[in-house]
């Protein structure tokens, strides 16, 4: 796998599940249902101090895992997004060659 942390800009169906992505000037389309789970957030990576009230976005990020295919290239690879719900922040965390 290859950790990768870059933003991205995310196409998401009427539920809120992603069904493509932009990445590096290439369009992906999702291949499958992608698995979806929350997780930790690294926070004492990103802020030396948490804000009072800021709310439960500040503990737990939305994770996507999915198969999606680059338009140009025809490869289809597994990716993880995280979803930064308050911010509607999507990062593409994980390739996995």
């Amino acid at each position: 796998m290859i950790r990768v942390d870059e933003r991205v800009a995310v196409a998401v169906n009427g539920t809120g599940e992603p069904i493509g992505f932009k990445w590096r000037n290439a369009n992906f389309l999702v291949a499958n249902k992608p698995m979806r789970w929350f997780a930790r957030r690294e926070w004492w990576k990103e802020a030396s101090r948490a804000s009072r009230g800021i709310g439960t976005d500040i503990i737990e990020v939305e994770m996507w895992r999915l198969m999606a295919s680059d338009l140009q290239q025809k490869s289809c690879q597994q990716y993880e997004l995280i979803h930064s719900v308050q911010g509607d922040d999507w990062r593409l965390i994980l390739v996995y060659p």
